[in-house]
């Protein structure tokens, strides 16, 4: 039987320990607090003498013994004096004659404790806490993301490379639905297709936009996904434009595709060969979803404002467009879903 992992990766330990850790740190606030700020409720802070230092020697087992100082003090409440020993000092006391704070219980004025100076302690501890607490709940989350995604990557089927069409009477027929994916040349296909078949190198990527002159096939279990020839970049003659043109739109006159991944840069609005390939869709009743790639590249604010504008230039609805980034793989999870839909749908 497989052992299964705590955690999937090492920021789930991190976040563990720096938890605990501020729990700690906060208990021992809180602790600290009750036995001094909170214990001066109900007792009655009064001004006291210093009138002798006391050598208090401790001695604990398997210890060397240890001399502590400790300031002896006077204190009158209704006329009556009243003596004291600070035995929690640990520093240098303070001198013969000087003033120091006790806090004595107004039911029995011969009950008093020294109230602690070090207040701004439990300010620096509540501070620690709250950083090593925030740190844990960031590494944590992390850890359920990365869980979250594998879950996700697990649900992946091998997927490879069956063959490239250069006309109608090489495009493969099959029982799979068949997911196009077009989009401009340099607006990130390959690192998407890799993206959602789990594979680093199954589409080439290139840094020459215009490289896939054909119609890329790969079988990815449940469907095929067919990776067109990218538009509106690439240098190459307007003789080879116009081939990828027609090689593109035999393929959706043919009805290869059962639903089309339109990928368009999030981080611009859409080009006019962009709407047009949109505008096709529409006219020949062809089922799509907007795939806006590169959303690293803009902060959570900044896509929810260009998903709006795209959704207004394709008039189509923001839900109908998924901002992804083969970086990190945002938006992978709901692409997967999308094409469980869409499968659930051909079947």
């Amino acid at each position: 039987m497989k052992r299964r992992k705590i955690f999937c990766c090492w920021e789930g330990w991190v976040g563990l320990v720096a938890l605990l850790i501020g729990l700690g740190l906060t208990a021992f606030s809180i602790w600290y607090l009750t036995d001094t700020v909170f214990k001066d409720y109900d007792y009655i802070r009064i001004e006291a003498m210093v009138v002798d230092i006391a050598e208090v020697r401790v001695n604990r087992p398997g210890e060397v013994t240890k001399t502590r100082y400790a300031e002896v003090v006077e204190y009158k409440v209704d006329g009556v004096t009243y003596t004291a020993q600070n035995n929690s000092a640990s520093t240098a006391p303070k001198k013969v004659g000087s003033k120091i704070t006790v806090a004595y219980n107004p039911k029995n004025p011969a009950e008093c404790f020294f109230p602690s100076s070090n207040y701004s302690v439990v300010v620096l501890v509540f501070v620690l806490s709250a950083g090593f607490t925030a740190a844990g709940g960031v590494c944590l989350s992390i850890e359920a993301k990365e869980r979250k995604m594998k879950k996700i990557l697990a649900k992946i089927p091998n997927a490879e490379f069956i063959t490239s069409a250069a006309s109608k009477e090489q495009f493969i027929e099959s029982e799979k639905p068949i997911i196009a994916v077009c989009g401009k040349s340099n607006v990130g296909k390959s690192s998407f297709i890799n993206m959602v078949t789990n594979r680093k190198k199954l589409a080439k990527v290139s840094k020459d936009p215009g490289r896939t002159r054909l119609v890329n096939y790969f079988d990815c279990g449940k469907f095929i996904l067919a990776d067109l020839p990218g538009y509106g970049y690439a240098s190459v003659s307007k003789q080879e434009k116009l081939k990828w043109a027609n090689l593109i739109e035999t393929f959706f006159a043919e009805k290869r595709a059962d639903h089309v991944f339109a990928l368009c840069d999030i981080r611009h609005d859409p080009t006019a060969d962009d709407r047009q390939m949109i505008e096709y869709l529409y006219y020949n009743v062809i089922p799509f979803t907007v795939i806006a790639t590169k959303a690293d590249k803009l902060s959570k604010s900044a896509i929810a404002r260009q998903v709006q504008s795209i959704a207004a230039v394709y008039k189509c609805g923001s839900g109908n467009i998924i901002a992804t980034s083969a970086l990190n793989r945002q938006g992978l999870d709901k692409v997967l879903e999308r094409i469980e839909s869409i499968l659930n749908i051909e079947q």
